[in-house]
C-alpha cells in the first residue's frame, strides 16, 4: 500500500506593514477642528467622527508620516500614511491636533548653552516662548538629517529644531561647538 503525500503549499510571502493595518484614503478624507468637538474627521468607512485622536507612529524621524486616528471610544479609524497628501484645510486641522496633542515645542533661538557641573544647560526661544533646560549629556541633542536637530531634555521634554540652517548665526555656532 502506498502512502500519498500531502500537496506542497508555498509560505505566504511575508506582508507588508500597511496590508496590516487599515489605511485611510487621503483623497476621501476630511479633518475640521471645532471648540465643541475637537478635531472630527469624515471618511467613507466611518462617517463623521468627532474628538479625534492623532498619535504619530513614528513622532521624532519623520513628522507627519503614518499618523493613527483613534476615535474617542478608543477604537483606531485608521492610518493616515503622509499628512502632505491632505487637502490644505484637512493637513492644517490635523498639524494642529498632532502639535496641541505631542508638544512638541520648536526651538527657533538658541540663546545660550551653558554648563553646570558638566551638564549642559540649554536657554532657548521656542514657538511657544522662552526656556531652560538641562540635559543628560551631549548625546541628548541628536542629528536626524535634512538639518533636524531632535533634543530630549532631563525630565524627558522633546524639542525641535526643524532645520540647524535657518537659525541666526550665533545659534547655529552655539550648537556646532555642543552638539
Amino acid at each position: 500500500m502506498t502512502q500519498q503525500s500531502e500537496p506542497v503549499v508555498a509560505a505566504p510571502e511575508t506582508s507588508h506593514l500597511m496590508d496590516c493595518v487599515h489605511v485611510l484614503d487621503p483623497t476621501t478624507l476630511e479633518a475640521a477642528q471645532t471648540p465643541a468637538d475637537g478635531l472630527v474627521v469624515r471618511c467613507p468607512e466611518h462617517g463623521e467622527t468627532t474628538n479625534v485622536s492623532v498619535k504619530p507612529c513614528f513622532p521624532v524621524t519623520d513628522w507627519g508620516r503614518f499618523l493613527v486616528f483613534t476615535g474617542e471610544d478608543g477604537n483606531e479609524l485608521g492610518v493616515l500614511e503622509d499628512i502632505r497628501e491632505l487637502a490644505d484645510d484637512s493637513q492644517n486641522a490635523v498639524a494642529r491636533e498632532l502639535n496641541d496633542q505631542h508638544l512638541l515645542p520648536v526651538i527657533t533661538k538658541v540663546v545660550a548653552i551653558s554648563r553646570e557641573f558638566h551638564i549642559p544647560i540649554w536657554e532657548v526661544v521656542t514657538d511657544r516662548g522662552a526656556r531652560t533646560f538641562a540635559l543628560n549629556g551631549r548625546h541628548s541633542a541628536q542629528r536626524m538629517g535634512s538639518g533636524r536637530l531632535y533634543i530630549r531634555d532631563a525630565e524627558g521634554n522633546g524639542y525641535l529644531i526643524p532645520d540647524v540652517k535657518k537659525l541666526d548665526v550665533v545659534s547655529r555656532r552655539l550648537i556646532d561647538t555642543n552638539v
